[in-house]
């Protein structure tokens, strides 16, 4: 295998290309985090909180009209019709952001008066409204196989914010930045218009039919997929509510910072997945399906394991360019932990899902949202925990949530539940150690979660070698 075929190999082309982004937009937020300081950087957080809660709440349209299109892909007929009442539905989703802009603008609403983010009101629901349509397009240029226009439209919010970061400072970036989210939004929304994807309006059939069915595919995925979002967003919502705009600055920043470092598995993830999920849905054998759950969670979770306790050692020296979050550390090493803590999940909430168990899923995914809700609002209202040990309602939440998921799997597959399987030792120790260390922090000891999961862990690191090999030899390996 030479240089050039693997500068050919499909694999390295997309998660170059990825992480090419991912590069550009953990600078960016490093940057815009320097330039901003916990105060404004709260404001910031803020805004992007209540993005956040609006782009949760599609119920589902973009996702269910992606398996419908694919499902009568030979239907040329029924595709645009598809698509069409796809985007009727997209527009009554819109209307309720038109309904909040106008509860606020008749009654207003305290949070948005405590961020002083009044004026930026109109456009952050502009922006809410764009995302919708931009979410949807997104998924129509993946089903008509037009991958350029689905890497433009994730990457262009990216790059003009990273050019605004040499511009502007204070509340003038602030400023800037949500202009490149209009602006950005606005730009995937006529690209969509201009191309030959959107079905003229006299060859769809608009129908309550139509959108019935789009809504009701795939809702308890929507419920599952958006409570596990919310698990995080309550969590700075609370902290939002409870504590000061700079100590909710902190904590959007040690957010931003520690997440960042597992974004570098999603480009992998993507390519992987797709070829474990075929296998789940398509072997009945007990033993092969077993077999390809510890093969995922092996590279998946050991890989991000690896992640995490790389960037407890790399956080302290990264804090040294941000003297104003100095106090940080402490949030940021237990935030990694508790985002570390959700990939223990992996494989088995994938095999529920695959065996059609989305109405189970739905219902854990409520269940651990409930509970994180309850657990957050006793530490931050009653206990008054300090703002960076309330994501410990995360951790315990992520606990019991896995547990449960485990076993309904291992009750599918019809063996015995296994806390070894839970969190085996070679990652028990190393992860007690981390937290350890995070609590009661002493420079000294960052090193030691590092260590002990490269001493405890050696055969699982040469299988991710061995399988990262494999696949740039073979990249056909991840088709399904």
């Amino acid at each position: 295998m030479n240089l050039f075929d693997i500068f050919k190999n499909k694999v390295v082309i997309y998660l170059a290309s990825r992480y090419v982004i991912y590069g550009v937009q953990f600078i960016t937020s490093l940057v815009i985090a320097a330039e901003l300081g916990p105060y404004y950087m709260g404001i910031w957080g803020f805004i992007l909180l209540i993005l956040q809660y609006f782009q949760q709440l599609h119920f589902g349209i973009a996702n269910s009209f992606n398996i419908l299109y694919i499902h009568h892909r030979e239907n040329n007929a029924e595709c645009n019709n598809y698509i069409g009442n796809s985007i009727i539905l997209v527009c009554y989703l819109s209307l309720l952001v038109v309904v909040f802009y106008l509860y606020y603008i008749i009654f207003g609403i305290e949070s948005i008066e405590k961020y002083q983010i009044g004026r930026y009101v109109v456009w952050i629901c502009l922006i809410a409204i764009l995302q919708y349509f931009v979410q949807f397009f997104i998924n129509l240029f993946r089903v008509k196989n037009q991958l350029n226009k689905v890497t433009f439209c994730q990457s262009i919010i990216v790059l003009l914010n990273f050019l605004c970061i040499f511009f502007y400072r204070g509340e003038s970036l602030i400023q800037w930045l949500v202009f490149g989210y209009v602006l950005g939004n606005i730009l995937c929304v006529v690209l969509a218009i201009i191309s030959n994807c959107l079905p003229k309006l006299n060859k769809v059939q608009f129908s309550h039919k139509y959108q019935k069915e789009i809504l009701k595919k795939g809702i308890y995925l929507f419920i599952y997929n958006s409570c596990l979002s919310f698990i995080i967003i309550i969590v700075r919502t609370i902290i939002s509510d409870n504590y000061t705009l700079e100590e909710f600055g902190t904590f959007t920043f040690s957010f931003s910072l520690a997440n960042a470092f597992l974004l570098l598995l999603d480009a992998l993830s993507f390519v992987i997945f797709p070829k474990f999920l075929g296998k789940l849905s398509s072997s009945n054998e007990t033993t092969v399906v077993q077999s390809s759950i510890s093969f995922y969670r092996e590279i998946y979770i050991t890989s991000a394991h690896s992640l995490i306790y790389l960037s407890i050692i790399v956080f302290p020296f990264i804090l040294l360019f941000f003297p104003k979050y100095e106090g940080a550390l402490a949030c940021l090493h237990l935030i990694a932990l508790t985002i570390l803590m959700y990939t223990n999940a992996s494989g088995y909430i994938e095999l529920l899902i695959s065996r059609n168990k989305e109405k189970l899923a739905s219902i854990l995914s409520i269940s651990a949202l409930s509970l994180n809700s309850v657990l957050a609002i006793i530490m931050a209202y009653l206990l008054h925990y300090d703002y960076e040990y309330i994501i410990l309602s995360t951790m315990i939440t992520y606990v019991l949530y896995t547990i449960a998921v485990m076993c309904f799997a291992c009750k599918e597959l019809k063996i015995p539940f296994s806390y070894l399987e839970l969190f085996p030792r070679r990652l028990f120790l190393p992860y007690i150690s981390a937290l350890l260390i995070s609590i009661f922090y002493n420079i000294y000891f960052i090193f030691i979660p590092m260590l002990l999961f490269a001493i405890l862990n050696k055969n699982s690191i040469k299988e991710i070698i061995k399988t990262a090999h494999s696949i740039l030899k073979s990249p056909d390996r991840v088709n399904l």
